[in-house]
């Protein structure tokens, strides 16, 4: 049902009613003229709030997904709780929010998906190919992700003996692990710090940073040694240690039972860092998660006859929510078993508020799906249901989109914070523990989480059962959005679709066995870094500018004014339009200086540059291509 409007609301201008009147190139490229394709929500013929709400909850749905990844408890831990939470609603108000509204908007105003959304601006019709190239980037890291959260699945329905509960070497020949007696004021510093040969050292460190749960904590304030460091020290704590380490800085390995079973076993990370050995176990996982998705879009092809680009399940929305409540109560109960003492005792570091600003950035446009695409074609399949006109709700509805998206955010990153508690973790500001562009250490902290009592295998089934579906299934709709992109950009490959779902899935499950090799670790944790925190943000600028371009065509301010009129004025809109470009640049600018400095072997961070350089290079490769096409065109015209 579309609400009534005053008397000044036009229609968009590209309505059902009026599709003939576009270009002949957008007749010939758009998807929307393949007879009996559904670019909605594949519901058919079906009309009004019950499409319309299919939609809007699986974009909900994939933004909750996309709060359970692991970069969002990385950077809350390392950058500080609650200075994270303080710039997570910031960043979300003043860019995540709108850049979505714009997105969802831009898709409804053009018809159109990330490939030819941006057609109106020959010189920038290249930004739906950088897209692409960044989605499926993303879908690569996502499915690696995946395999590795299925390894710790299978291990802990198969095992009778969770695996990261002892020790092995690298060899994989495994052994028990030693216990050593910590005092409480040494475990106040970085847990990275600590190793077997280093735990009876004395303290000397006369600053420790905080975030945590004592004294002026929510300040981030420096505590100075004093009178109750002599009653800490007596304090002593038995921690099961490994004697594996490694001679370089990256990974910053704390030898306890979860991280050497991560970093020995499961992703087989050795020291020097090469690719011409596989982890057959990793390679067979990620296989299998790549043929599962596969499989998915076969059997969407064979229920439907199509495959449906933006088609999600809202029964899916209830799994993060029930994944996170998990993972607080499993962070909790461990919690409350600790001694008192030792309780006071951790507190979790802060980073330079620069960085965290720009982590809170970063996580902002990540949950919201930035640069991704698919907003792009919520927004067509919006147009479908308000019939031809801008979703009178859009604008009140990203509000509460977002408030729930942060209320998940900060319990993930609430239940994160507790397990690093549990956990030991007490990441700093300190130039020899830089942790900026790692995140998956998050994963074995996890796994010493979830040990209680006799529960420890259900627990470690469900946390990272629920892990490997959230990226599974924002890697399945990162696929599909860049399909839909392909089909765009060359509409007769819908004609033999599954031949280019086959060669896409394949291609991208080679690529990803790239971090099956022993320096695979080291690989999809440097791309990851680069993609996310520059590509992400670029691919988002170049967005702002089209879109700066366009808004300042009459038709498309009519259309803004639609969107806005019962709740927004335009003045305020067009205010937001002009600041949010220079706070995405600024995010480059920040994440670019954080990542000068990296913990990845350099190595790694050059070859992550590659998938970067190809999404900055597509526009003006793309926009070459429009001229020579143009000039060729004009010259065939004169003869």
């Amino acid at each position: 049902m579309v609400s009534a409007r005053n008397q000044n609301s036009l229609d968009v201008i590209l309505t059902y009613d009026n599709r003939e009147m576009q270009s002949d190139t957008s007749v010939v490229v758009s998807t929307s003229h393949i007879p009996g394709m559904d670019n909605a929500a594949g519901g058919g013929g079906r009309q009004g709030p019950a499409g319309r709400s299919k939609l809007r909850y699986g974009s909900l749905a994939l933004g909750a997904f996309l709060a359970m990844h692991c970069r969002v408890a990385a950077s809350a831990l390392t950058g500080g709780f609650f200075l994270f939470i303080l710039f997570l609603v910031t960043a979300t108000a003043s860019l995540a929010n709108p850049l979505r509204h714009f997105e969802v908007y831009l898709g409804q105003w053009s018809i159109s998906g990330p490939g030819r959304a941006f057609r109106i601006i020959p010189m920038l019709d290249g930004i739906g190919i950088a897209i692409c190239i960044n989605t499926l980037i993303r879908a690569i890291n996502c499915c690696t992700i995946a395999a590795i959260a299925a390894i710790y699945v299978l291990h802990s329905i198969s095992d009778s003996k969770l695996p990261f509960t002892y020790c092995r070497d690298f060899d994989l020949k495994p052994y028990d692990p030693v216990l050593k007696d910590i005092s409480t004021l040494t475990l106040r510093e970085s847990r990275f710090s600590l190793s077997v040969g280093e735990l009876d050292e004395e303290y000397r460190d006369d600053e420790y940073y905080t975030v945590g749960t004592d004294d002026l904590a929510w300040r981030n304030v420096s505590f100075r040694r004093d009178e109750r460091d002599s009653d800490v020290r007596k304090n002593t704590h038995q921690i099961q240690m490994c004697k594996e380490e490694y001679s370089s800085g990256y990974p910053t390995l704390y030898s306890t039972p979860a991280y050497n079973f991560f970093y020995v076993e499961v992703v087989s990370l050795r020291t020097d860092y090469n690719f011409g050995q596989f982890n057959m176990p990793l390679v067979l996982s990620i296989v299998l998660v790549w043929i599962s998705l596969w499989m998915l879009m076969i059997s969407e092809r064979l229920a439907f006859g199509r495959l449906i680009w933006n088609n999600m399940h809202t029964c899916l929305l209830a799994i993060p929510w029930i994944w996170t409540s998990i993972l607080v109560f499993t962070a909790v109960t461990n919690l409350a078993s600790m001694p008192r003492a030792l309780r006071r005792v951790y507190r979790i570091g802060v980073k330079e508020i620069i960085a965290g600003i720009a982590d809170a950035l970063e996580v902002a446009l990540y949950i919201h799906s930035a640069s991704t695409g698919t907003e792009l074609i919520h927004g067509k399949g919006l147009n479908h249901y308000a019939s031809g006109h801008i979703d009178p709700h859009l604008n009140s509805e990203n509000v509460w989109h977002s408030g729930l998206l942060l209320l998940l955010t900060g319990l993930h990153s609430s239940g994160a914070a507790v397990c690093a508690l549990v956990d030991y973790i007490q990441p700093n500001t300190k130039a020899t523990y830089n942790m900026r562009e790692s995140t998956l250490w998050i994963i074995p902290m996890y796994s010493k989480c979830v040990l209680i009592c006799n529960y420890s295998h259900f627990m470690s089934v469900l946390i990272f059962s629920g892990l490997a579906l959230s990226y599974m299934t924002v890697a399945y709709m990162s696929v599909k959005t860049a399909l839909h992109a392909i089909f765009e950009y060359k509409v007769k490959l819908v004609f033999a679709e599954q031949v280019v779902v086959a060669g896409t899935v394949l291609s991208c499950m080679s690529l990803s066995l790239l971090y099956a090799t022993t320096g695979g670790l080291a690989l999809l944790e440097s791309v990851d870094a680069i993609m996310t925190g520059i590509s992400m943000p670029f691919v988002c600028l170049l967005e702002l500018i089209a879109m700066l371009y366009v808004y300042r065509s009459h038709d498309f301010i009519s259309d803004m004014n639609i969107a806005t009129e019962e709740n927004a004025c335009s003045t305020r809109i067009d205010a937001q339009w002009q600041i949010i470009p220079f706070v995405t640049f600024a995010t480059i600018l920040m994440k670019a200086s954080a990542l000068s400095d990296p913990e990845m072997p350099q190595m790694f961070m050059y070859l992550a540059l590659v998938p970067l350089a190809s999404v900055m290079l597509s526009v003006p490769i793309r926009a070459c291509f429009n001229v020579y096409r143009f000039v060729k065109s004009g010259r065939r015209a004169r003869n």
